[in-house]
């Protein structure tokens, strides 16, 4: 697997956990949900006076699409992201034979085969397509 590709990835994770860092604010990440065209926060929606963190249309006479936007919104709230970027860069590890504990993978019960590494280059093209449309995406790494 080349080495730019896992570089670019773990550039893209980096971002995405950024902005949801921001995204955040002060505090642990939230769980946000959609209600009609109105983005909310999970710790706030209970109370009836709570604004929402984000529109998508008109809160009376909304169309379906803009609740769909909403809920869109909702499902890649600040909590869904870190935990994503946290499970690729666990499967960036896993292609990259790193492990923090310092055991070899096969001392681990896990194996190293040339199968595997095909396995996982192939992963890691198909993570980075997502990211076709970056100017650092190199069209040598689709899969």
């Amino acid at each position: 697997m080349p080495d730019a590709l896992v570089a670019f990835l773990r550039a893209r994770l980096a971002e995405r956990e950024a902005t949801a860092l921001a995204a955040s604010g002060a505090g642990p990440a939230p769980s946000w949900q959609a209600l009609g065209t109105g983005v909310y926060s999970l710790t706030d929606s209970l109370a009836d006076d709570a604004p929402p963190l984000a529109t998508t249309g008109p809160e009376i006479g909304g169309s379906d699409e803009d609740a769909a936007r909403a809920e869109h919104i909702a499902l890649h709230d600040p909590a869904h992201t870190l935990r994503e970027v946290a499970a690729v860069r666990g499967l960036l590890d896993r292609c990259e034979g790193a492990h923090t504990d310092g055991t070899p993978p096969a001392a681990a019960g896990r194996s190293s085969t040339g199968g595997e590494h095909a396995g996982t280059d192939i992963a890691a093209r198909h993570l980075a397509l997502q990211y076709a449309d970056h100017p650092d995406y190199l069209a040598e790494w689709r899969p």
